[in-house]
């Protein structure tokens, strides 16, 4: 047996402050509550919600032995955006992938992802 049912959410907080046009795309988190479904936005978790949000940032340190530059060539290759960093420590050894992440010479063995 198969059933189906409709579902609805209601948009609450920022996202509810302007009625969408037919077709327009909302944007926001889908949060489930017992069994209503709410569209909010990120800022709004914690005001509707015993949630907070937080930023992680991770570091991967990766084996790397080839040359640096043919690294940074490759990468071009594949993304769009691929700039040298201004960075004193690693003395002009570091890039960023569309402004997202940060890989960085760490040694004549190891690079690192920030």
């Amino acid at each position: 047996m198969y059933f189906n049912s409709e579902k609805m959410e209601k948009t609450i907080g920022r996202v509810a402050e302007k009625t969408p046009e037919v077709g327009e795309t909302v944007s926001g988190l889908l949060v489930k509550k017992a069994f209503t479904y709410q569209i909010m936005a990120l800022d709004d978790l914690h005001v509707f919600l015993q949630l907070s949000t937080t930023n992680i940032s991770q570091r991967i340190t990766i084996a790397y032995t080839g040359a640096f530059g043919v690294l940074k060539h490759r990468l071009k290759q594949i993304f769009e955006s691929v700039e040298s960093l201004p960075d004193e420590e690693s003395e002009g050894r570091a890039f960023g992938v569309h402004e997202q992440l940060t890989v960085k010479y760490e040694s004549e063995k190891h690079i690192t992802l920030h």
